[in-house]
């Protein structure tokens, strides 16, 4: 079988082309930070793209809680492809850290794309009739939310 030039030419072309899509196609960052926040405040991160539908990856860590505690995930023009959906309650307890690796796709074709943690307040304590309900844990006065760039 004969492999003509052109024929040839295509395999190395395709690969070229490949890799300057590849190199040349820009992920959303988000902005770094770290949060001390209160009941009925919210730890906002920033998320910059490039205009068009980008992949987005972080880590989160919610940290130094010293009571019950109720965060709610929120976001603008971030699609969630990860745990922690836009609109889902994170519960912790005293003590408890929790890390989240967040990735999705963010479409921001002029800005105004972030997440957010919202510390909505002390978990609601699970009492039912007739339980004895005095021990359980009262709200933690704030929570710690940091976020940073992941690799993917």
């Amino acid at each position: 079988m004969k492999i003509s030039a052109t024929n040839a030419g295509v395999p190395a072309a395709m690969f070229f082309a490949a890799f300057f899509l590849a190199a040349t196609a820009q992920a959303a960052t988000i902005e770094s930070g770290s949060f001390t926040i209160r009941s009925g405040e919210q730890a906002k991160f920033p998320i910059a793209s490039a205009g068009t539908p980008s992949d987005m990856h972080a880590q989160c860590t919610l940290s130094d809680v010293a009571g019950s505690a109720s965060l709610v995930f929120d976001g603008e023009h971030y699609i969630a492809m990860s745990d922690l959906a836009i609109g889902e309650t994170v519960t912790l307890t005293r003590g408890e850290t929790r890390q989240y690796r967040l990735s999705g796709v963010v479409d921001a074709p002029e800005g105004g794309a972030y997440i957010a943690f919202n510390f909505t307040g002390a978990a609601a304590a699970m009492c039912f009739p007739g339980m004895a309900c005095d021990g359980a844990e009262g709200g933690a006065a704030s929570v710690t939310v940091s976020c940073k760039p992941a690799a993917n």
